[in-house]
């Protein structure tokens, strides 16, 4: 029965470039069509700014151009496996202070477990966790960062 759990583990083991790399590639993706749909799409670049002005951010329009610079370079960073552990380092950093200026005061919960609760629920939440991985784990097997490296 050890013999066969070891296999098991080692068959998934051996896989888990798989579900590493499509967490790195989408979450690149995403983060790369949200920062471009703000650059490029005035509207959202107009709500992205409102949302700076309503978060008390200083200099909301130089800030909503970065952010979004950022969200779609190291987004489209990551979706290559290209500079993987700044693009992520850069992107926690915008979901750090999204869910700092904006996003926590969006919970209204009334007792402790229920305010971990909707914390925990919050998308921004998930990406930091993934992003934070990528950054200790780097890009995994198939990325640029590993054709430069081999």
């Amino acid at each position: 029965m050890t013999h066969l759990i070891e296999s098991a583990l080692t068959m998934l083991r051996a896989a888990e470039w798989m579900p590493m790399m499509a967490a790195r590639v989408l979450i690149g993706i995403f983060f790369c069509i949200s920062g471009g749909t703000k650059l490029f799409v005035r509207a959202q670049f107009r709500v992205m700014e409102e949302t700076m002005v309503e978060s008390h951010i200083p200099f909301p329009r130089a800030n909503a151009v970065f952010v979004a610079t950022v969200e779609f370079a190291c987004g489209a960073g990551l979706a290559l496996g290209l500079f993987t552990p700044l693009c992520a380092a850069m992107l926690t950093g915008d979901m750090i202070v999204a869910i700092a200026t904006n996003r926590i005061h969006s919970i209204q919960a009334k007792d402790v477990l229920a305010w971990l609760d909707d914390f925990l629920y919050l998308p921004e939440v998930l990406y930091t966790v993934i992003l934070v991985w990528l950054i200790f784990s780097g890009p995994g097997r198939y990325s640029v960062d590993g054709l430069i490296a081999w």
